[in-house]
């Protein structure tokens, strides 16, 4: 067993091998933005190497759809927001 996680950080067991990694930072992709800035750390990563550029392309696709999933989300709460308001308003 190998413990390459630094000190007082947290850690993760691989199950396979039982060593102890980093555990990896959480990312946030819960806003359409969030999605753009984890796109555009994809991006610089394949740009300087540290991701494949097949790998980077299909982060990349699924986190267009992901996007994209997001957008439908508010535009549908919109819609949803707008139709009340109309109903509202008839009564």
């Amino acid at each position: 067993m190998r413990n390459t996680a630094k000190e007082n950080s947290p850690a993760t067991i691989d199950g396979a091998s039982l060593d102890v990694l980093p555990t990896p930072p959480t990312i946030h992709l819960k806003t359409a933005d969030d999605v753009r800035l984890e796109m555009a750390k994809v991006y610089r990563d394949m740009r300087q190497g540290r991701i494949d550029m097949a790998d980077g392309t299909k982060l990349a696709y699924v986190l267009g759809q992901l996007n994209r999933a997001i957008e439908t989300g508010i535009v549908e709460a919109r819609m949803e927001a707008l139709e009340r308001t109309i109903n509202a308003r008839k009564i």
